[in-house]
């Protein structure tokens, strides 16, 4: 067996040499993939190429893997021209992967999906992508681009829209191996994790935005208007929280968001998205276990749980589904700067004002 010197401290060098000790003998090749086309539509081209559920498709990597692949999204992250991300192709091709330069328009938006081997993604691992000179420090992430019907379109949607930094979704049914076998919002131990890690960059002012669907006929517990759950994770309500509640109440039609928390049901952060409704009644779609919220609010980011009711993922068609993106990215848009921790002195003096203008609610659960 050939010997691997890995004595070089440049990154690109790291890369090669990590994911060569992973895959030994594995064959490189060096080929960049330039597209020209929607981003929107190249998302629902990798949907289609999702691993299903009960498939036994998805593959479980180990620690040398998830390392590899760290170093390959890290090197992604700080990768500024087209010869940066040439030099990424060959470590990525080792561990199956292409590295893709996608042009939409005047976008630039860099890559790493995985290769296709018969007509099939072999490892369901998921896709990775960032926007050039993204206005907004955020990531827009979808889990369950199977199980939660048409959420990967509406992230989609509001990843373009918002300008927003990162894109992630995930390569396989949630059950793709068994029950919750491959759920990666629930997986410390995933490839998506690793990518979620570092395109967060350590940033305290990073957001992170995930789009999750729910069946309100399987939670008769909640209100019967519920449309939209809203979550930081954590059990407080941020300011990012109030704005998507707003926007989401502000749509054309009847639409109605809620928020999980676990506050006293008087209190103004409560009452300003949830009337007399007590927020713990969410729990359960709440995000609290998200491993991608532990590790965000463990750096002092902000995290956004989004559960969308049938009502808008499917019965009102894409009609509803391009309100509610835009309800997103707008939202997105307006958080692209920190704001005050969940709970704060200065929060809660803002929304004391707040809460008085806006909208009650007084649905009985």
């Amino acid at each position: 067996m050939k010997l691997i010197s890995c004595k070089s401290t440049k990154l690109i060098t790291y890369i090669a040499c990590a994911i060569a000790m992973v895959v030994p003998g594995a064959k490189t090749r060096a080929e960049l993939l330039s597209l020209n086309r929607s981003m929107t539509d190249h998302v629902a081209e990798l949907r289609s190429r999702v691993v299903g559920r009960d498939t036994m498709g998805y593959v479980h990597p180990d620690s040398q893997q998830r390392s590899a692949f760290r170093a390959l999204a890290d090197g992604l992250h700080n990768a500024r021209t087209p010869g940066d991300l040439s030099a990424l192709t060959a470590p990525a091709s080792a561990i199956g992967y292409d590295v893709v330069q996608l042009s939409d328009g005047g976008t630039v938006y860099y890559g790493l999906q995985e290769s296709l081997v018969g007509g099939e993604t072999p490892r369901g691992w998921g896709s990775f992508f960032l926007r050039q000179n993204a206005a907004r420090n955020a990531l827009v992430e979808v889990v369950h681009p199977l199980a939660d019907i048409n959420t990967w379109e509406i992230s989609a949607r509001a990843f373009v829209d918002s300008q927003a930094k990162g894109f992630l979704m995930s390569g396989a049914h949630r059950n793709a191996n068994g029950n919750g076998t491959a759920d990666v919002g629930q997986l410390m131990n995933s490839v998506f994790q690793e990518v979620h890690q570092s395109f967060s960059g350590g940033a305290t002012d990073v957001s992170a935005w995930q789009v999750h669907g729910f069946n309100l006929d399987l939670h008769a517990h909640l209100p019967s208007d519920t449309d939209a759950i809203l979550s930081s994770g954590t059990g407080g309500i941020s300011e990012i929280i109030l704005e998507l509640d707003q926007n989401i109440d502000d749509l054309n039609g009847a639409w109605t968001s809620y928020s999980y928390n676990t506050l006293d049901p008087a209190d103004v952060l409560n009452v300003a998205t949830n009337g007399t409704i007590n927020g713990a009644i969410f729990d359960g779609l709440g995000g609290r276990s998200n491993a991608q919220q532990l590790y965000t609010t463990s750096i002092g980011g902000q995290f956004v749980h989004v559960e969308l009711e049938q009502s808008f993922r499917i019965d009102g068609g894409d009609a509803a589904r391009e309100l509610i993106a835009n309800a997103l990215a707008r939202s997105i848009t307006l958080s692209a700067t920190a704001v005050p921790e969940p709970g704060s002195v200065m929060l809660t003096g803002m929304l004391a004002t707040f809460s008085l203008v806006r909208r009650r609610r007084s649905v009985n659960c």
